[in-house]
């Protein structure tokens, strides 16, 4: 079985981040969607989880965890705390720090463009996010 960690701070939940680990559950068995916590977000945590599950309930394969450590700075231990073979992230930086500390990576390529849009689900979250 197979399984992706794709952690970012979802300072809101976009499109792009829809399409982005709509794909990875295509290609994993399991897809971890680590929110980090921190204190600068300007869009609270619970709101930007509860968007992510409300987008992603018919993913049974895609779990949302939260995270206070970022992954510029996570330990090797950290990370197999979340039960994952392999850290995805378009993150470059992050990328070097996993790989320095010998966690199997993959480049996720940050996706563009406005296909969820037709997504119902995704169309009606959106407005609520946009008109609060």
């Amino acid at each position: 079985m197979s399984s992706i960690l794709f952690s970012g701070r979802f300072c809101k939940p976009h499109t792009s981040h829809f399409l982005t680990i709509k794909d990875l559950s295509k290609k994993y068995d399991k897809v971890v969607i680590v929110v980090l916590d921190y204190e600068k977000a300007f869009f609270p945590l619970c709101m930007r989880i509860h968007i992510l599950k409300e987008l992603l309930e018919d993913y049974k394969n895609v779990e949302i965890k939260v995270n206070k450590t970022h992954f510029a700075e996570i330990t090797k231990e950290e990370f197999e705390s979340f039960g994952c073979d392999i850290y995805g992230a378009g993150n470059i930086e992050v990328l070097k720090h996993m790989e320095k500390i010998n966690v199997p990576c993959v480049y996720v390529p940050r996706t563009l463009g406005d296909a969820a849009s037709d997504d119902v689900k995704f169309q009606k979250i959106e407005k609520v996010v946009r008109d609060g």
